[in-house]
C-alpha cells in the first residue's frame, strides 16, 4: 500500500513540525485514541521532512526514503562484509546482491519491509563490540538495533530473537570475560531507551484495544518449506510439480539457485578457514532458526512448536501478523553466504595461478594475470546470481493530481472548521488489500485538507471501526446514519461512483439527514453536512419529508 506509507511519511513529518505533538493520535479512525499504534509508525522516516517541507511533495519524500533505503542496504552490507575480512570485489558484489534481494523487491510496496541497513549495522557493531567491549561500542549495538525497531517495528522484533542466538557463535571466548558482562548490559539499556516511547505506545494500544492474531489467520500467512523453492517465473527443467505449486502459493521466497550455490560454498570455505568460522556458524544459525520460524505454529519439534511458544510468551509476538517474513533473514544471511563463496572462488581461482608459477617466469606477470581471472570469474558468476534474480520492473502508480481535487478539498479547508469530522465514501466492502486502495487514497487527500477521518486502514483494526464498516453496507439508512452521528461525524465527501446526489434525494432517510453543501463537478465528489440526532425523529418511522437539500452559503 504505497498511498498509505506516503501517509505515514507526511504524518512523521507533520508531527515532527510540532513538536511530535499528538503524535499518537493520528487523524483516522476518530474516534479512537492511539491510533498511530495501530500499525508501524517509522519515525526514522522524519529523515526526508525537510524534503517534504520545502517541495510539499508527499510522493517525492516517500520515493526518496524508499530509493535511500536500497542504497544504504547496498552500503552497509558492503561495509559489514569488509569487516568481516572479503576483498572488495566480493564486498562490492555481496552489497549489490543485498540491494537486489527478491524479497526486497516483492514488496516495494511496503515501505517498511524495504530497509535492511538497521539489521546490518546492528550485526556489524556486534563485531565490532566482539573486538573490544566497551561502554561506547555497547551504545553503538543499542543505537543501531533501536534504528532497525524504528524503522520497521517487526524487523526489531524479529532480530531481538534472532540475534542473541546467532551472538553465542561471534562473542565465543568472550563470555568469559568481565568486560563483556558489564558492557553488554549497557547496549540492552541503550536499546530500551530509545524505543522505550514506540514500544510503550503499542503496548498500551494492544491491551486497551485487544489487538491479537488470531491462530487461523497466522497459519495460513506462514511459509511452507516448498514456498523457497519456488521461483518467480518458469526455469528449465523445473518439475511440473513446482509449477502446479507457483499457481497455488501466496508467497514466493526462492532465492536463486546461483545464490544458494554460492552459499554451500562459502558456508563449506568458512568453516574451513578458522578466521571465518564463527562468522559462518552465526550465519548459518540465524540462517536456520529463521526458516523455522518462517513456517509459524504449523513448524513443531516432536510436540513444541517454537513459534507458538513465542506468540504465548513473548512480547510482540501475539501481534505479528505475517511469519513468512522471517523470510527476509533466511535470504539476507544466504547472500551473506554467497559473498563468501564469491571471496572463496577469488581465493581459489589466485591459488592455482600461483600454483602454475614456474621457475624462471615473471612472478609479477603471474600475480597479475591471476588477479584479472580471479576478477572475472567471480563477475560472471554474480553476474549469472544477479541475472537470476533481477527483478522486474515494479508496477508504478499515480493518484489523480492535487488540481484535479482541489476544488472539494480546499472548500472543506475554507467552510469547516479544524476540528471538523469527516467520513469518506464509498467505504471498503470487503477485508483484502484491495477492498481498502479507496480508503488510502482518501487518507492521502486527508493530508491536503487536514480534517480528522472516521476512515482509516492500518495494520489493526479498531473494533469502533469495523461496527462502522459493517453499518456502512446499508448507508444511507437509519443505523448507518446513527453511526456516524455516534462518532460526531459532521460532513461526507461522497464519490459520485458511488452514491449520486439524485440517489441520496429520493431516500426518506438522507433526505432528513444529509444537507448538500459543495459538488466538484471534475473530482465528482458531494460535500453534504450531516444533521444532528434531533429526539423528536430519533425512531425510523417518525421521519417526515423536508424540502429537497438546503443549499448551504459558501
Amino acid at each position: 500500500m504505497p498511498l498509505f506509507t506516503t501517509w505515514t511519511v507526511w504524518w512523521n513529518a507533520d508531527r515532527m513540525a510540532h513538536g511530535y505533538r499528538g503524535y499518537w493520535d493520528a487523524p483516522i479512525f476518530h474516534p479512537d485514541a492511539d491510533t498511530f499504534a495501530f500499525s508501524e509508525p517509522m519515525p526514522t522516516t522524519a529523515i526526508v521532512a525537510p524534503l517534504l517541507w520545502l517541495s510539499h511533495n508527499r510522493l517525492l519524500a516517500h520515493n526518496v526514503f524508499l530509493l535511500a533505503a536500497l542504497a544504504l542496504n547496498g552500503w552497509a552490507g558492503l561495509q559489514l562484509l569488509r569487516d568481516v575480512g572479503l576483498g572488495r570485489w566480493s564486498a562490492t558484489l555481496g552489497g549489490t546482491l543485498i540491494v537486489l534481494m527478491p524479497m526486497v523487491h516483492r514488496e516495494l510496496g511496503v515501505l517498511q519491509l524495504v530497509p535492511l541497513f538497521g539489521i546490518l549495522w546492528t550485526v556489524r557493531c556486534l563485531l565490532r563490540f566482539e573486538k573490544r567491549p566497551s561502554p561506547l561500542r555497547g551504545v553503538w549495538l543499542g543505537a543501531a538495533f533501536a534504528v532497525t525497531y524504528l524503522t520497521c517495528a517487526s524487523y526489531g522484533l524479529f532480530l531481538s530473537v534472532l540475534l542473541p542466538l546467532g551472538a553465542v557463535w561471534i562473542l565465543g571466548k568472550r563470555w568469559r570475560d568481565a568486560r563483556t558482562w558489564t558492557t553488554l548490559p549497557i547496549a540492552v539499556l541503550a536499546s530500551l531507551a530509545l524505543v522505550a516511547p514506540v514500544v510503550v505506545l503499542q503496548w498500551r494500544a494492544a491491551h486497551q484495544h485487544g489487538l491479537v492474531r488470531s491462530p487461523e489467520l497466522v497459519k495460513r500467512l506462514s511459509a511452507k518449506p516448498e514456498d523457497y523453492l519456488i521461483s518467480p517465473g518458469k526455469r528449465a527443467g523445473q518439475p511440473a510439480a513446482i509449477g502446479q505449486r507457483r499457481a497455488e502459493t501466496r508467497f514466493l521466497l526462492y532465492p536463486g539457485i546461483v545464490i544458494v550455490g554460492l552459499a554451500l560454498l562459502g558456508t563449506w570455505g568458512g568453516l574451513v578457514r578458522q578466521r571465518h568460522r564463527r562468522w559462518t556458524a552465526f550465519c548459518v544459525t540465524v540462517l536456520l532458526a529463521a526458516f523455522m520460524l518462517s513456517l509459524g505454529p504449523g513448524f513443531r519439534l516432536a510436540s513444541w512448536s517454537p513459534y507458538a511458544a513465542l506468540m504465548d510468551w513473548y512480547p510482540g509476538f501475539a501481534q505479528v501478523r505475517s511469519p513468512f517474513r522471517f523470510a527476509i533473514f533466511v535470504q539476507l544471511m544466504t547472500v551473506l553466504l554467497a559473498a563468501c563463496g564469491l571471496s572463496v572462488m577469488e581465493r581459489a581461482v589466485q591459488l592455482v595461478c600461483a600454483r602454475g608459477f614456474r621457475r624462471g617466469s615473471d612472478p609479477l606477470r603471474w600475480h597479475r594475470g591471476g588477479t584479472i581471472l580471479a576478477c572475472v570469474c567471480t563477475l560472471a558468476v554474480a553476474g549469472a546470481a544477479l541475472t537470476e534474480i533481477l527483478p522486474p520492473r515494479p508496477a508504478m502508480y499515480t493518484p489523480p493530481t492535487f488540481p484535479t481535487q482541489r476544488g472539494w478539498i480546499e472548500w472543506l479547508q475554507t467552510n469547516t472548521l479544524p476540528d471538523s469530522i469527516v467520513v469518506c465514501l464509498p467505504f471498503p466492502q470487503g477485508d483484502g488489500v484491495r477492498d481498502y486502495e479507496q480508503t488510502t487514497l482518501w487518507m492521502y487527500w486527508a493530508t491536503f485538507h487536514q480534517r480528522k477521518l472516521v476512515n482509516g486502514y492500518s495494520g489493526f483494526l479498531p473494533a469502533n471501526y469495523v461496527a462502522t464498516k459493517q453499518q456502512m453496507i446499508h448507508f444511507p439508512d437509519a443505523a448507518s446514519i446513527r453511526q456516524l452521528q455516534s462518532h460526531a461525524a459532521t460532513y461526507c465527501v461522497i464519490h459520485r461512483s458511488y452514491r449520486t446526489r439524485k440517489d441520496l434525494e429520493s431516500d426518506l432517510t438522507a433526505r432528513r439527514y444529509l444537507c448538500w453543501c459543495y459538488a466538484d463537478e471534475r473530482a465528482e465528489i458531494d460535500i453534504y453536512r450531516l444533521r444532528t440526532p434531533d429526539a423528536k425523529t430519533a425512531q425510523p418511522e417518525a421521519f417526515t419529508l423536508k424540502p429537497p437539500f438546503e443549499k448551504a452559503a459558501s
